[in-house]
């Protein structure tokens, strides 16, 4: 029998999607913590090292834009397959390039891990295309959640082998946990057939990939709905170590508070995915549904983040509360924002529109931890920063209201 027969075989792609999910997106917070120790290592000033992640954003973007082009070329396996070695590899070639203090080889490995982004729209469409419709926002929470706790882990590991083993060590042991979860998950991906579209349908898609999405409003909202996700979880992922080590904090502490962040961040992006299905079971509309249950998450980010400045001020658990409700509120959202493509768009455009509202959503990525940390932080205006956090999350706020007036697919 095969393995997509089983009822359980969704799940399983959920379970093993989200591993990856946890230690991909560790290896950015692994990096953010050793900046100054690359800085030193390739006697360069810090923010040449965080220009070299911010080649990595630039290339986060650029792939999944590739994506839907990349996967109709070689198809699902090949294009996970590109994914992962473009996240994996680097993680054990980044230390030699800074050890023979090669800093353009740097920005090539960091580059590369930007590209393993292509794949990221496919795992998400093969969840919703394999799960059963009740649970999308449930299994797509849960994967999407992962990323998130990637982020805590990759500092808790910092900042537990670092002081102990270097900085070098930290890059191996990333590496490491990624390539041992990184196997099953590419052997147990299965493609699912797909009805053959009509000629004229055909037609249309051998032409421009893109083309039916980019006609549709509803891509565009669903893209202003995500930036805020991207903005705020870029700032507090690349930036927020960095602030706190700034504002006294060790590497010990630091690391706590990411994980903290990440931990909370999990819960509430399942949470959300729960509540999510549970309402659109019994909606007539269930993008309404959907929506405004979205925009609860970014109402409570924009309010965390005017906060903050004045949290970090009063020490250690007040900045951790703030920031937790913060990363709350946008992961929330995130926990049922990816239910709603395969409810606005039809089969033949789910994974086109996915992968493009994947690449516009996080044109911000590298933008943000630049404006937050390079641009602001670094000159001394952490509140500056912080408050755009608050701005992009009420522009996908009233995204998520306008969206909730668009009916479903059927």
């Amino acid at each position: 029998m095969k393995i997509t027969k089983y009822k359980s075989y969704p799940w399983l792609l959920v379970a093993c999607y989200s591993l990856l999910g946890i230690f991909f997106p560790a290896s950015v917070t692994q990096f953010s913590m050793v900046v100054n120790s690359l800085s030193e290592a390739l006697a360069v000033d810090s923010q040449v090292i965080l220009l070299a992640d911010t080649t990595r954003a630039v290339c986060l973007v650029t792939a999944m834009f590739l994506s839907s082009y990349v996967y109709k070329r070689f198809g699902l396996k090949k294009t996970m397959a590109l994914g992962l070695m473009f996240q994996i590899l680097p993680q054990f070639l980044i230390p030699m390039a800074v050890n023979g203090k090669y800093i353009l080889l740097l920005f090539l490995f960091k580059g590369m891990q930007g590209f393993n982004a292509m794949a990221f729209p496919l795992y998400i469409s093969t969840i919703t295309l394999w799960m059963d419709k009740r649970y999308t926002a449930l299994a797509t929470a849960l994967f999407n959640g992962s990323f998130v706790a990637g982020s805590g882990v990759g500092a808790w590991i910092s900042g537990r082998i670092v002081p102990v083993l270097g900085w070098q060590a930290s890059f191996y042991a990333v590496g490491g946990i990624c390539l041992f979860f990184a196997i099953p998950a590419w052997l147990l991906t299965k493609e699912k057939i797909m009805e053959v579209p009509q000629k004229s349908q055909l037609n249309v898609l051998s032409k421009n990939v893109y083309g039916n999405v980019i006609r549709q409003p509803v891509t565009w909202l669903l893209i202003l709905a995500l930036i805020a996700n991207t903005w705020v979880c870029q700032s507090v992922t690349v930036d927020m170590s960095v602030y706190a080590n700034i504002i006294g904090y060790s590497y010990g502490q630091t690391g706590n508070l990411m994980l903290a962040i990440s931990f909370v961040t999990v819960v509430s992006s399942i949470m959300a995915g729960g509540v999510s299905d549970w309402f659109a079971m019994r909606a007539k509309n269930k993008v309404r549904s959907r929506s405004m249950i979205m925009a609860a998450g970014y109402a409570l980010s924009a309010m965390a983040a005017v906060l903050l400045p004045n949290a970090s001020a009063m020490g250690f658990l007040p900045l951790a509360l703030v920031s937790c409700t913060m990363m709350f509120g946008v992961s929330w959202a995130a926990g049922v924002f990816w239910a709603l493509p395969v409810e606005v768009y039809t089969e033949d455009d789910n994974i086109p529109g996915t992968a493009f509202c994947s690449g516009a959503a996080n044109i911000p990525n590298p933008i943000a931890p630049m404006v937050v940390g390079v641009l602001l932080g670094s000159n001394g205006h952490w509140t500056a920063g912080w408050l755009t956090c608050a701005l992009v999350s009420v522009l996908s706020l009233l995204a998520s209201l306008v969206l909730a007036r668009h009916k479903n697919n059927q």
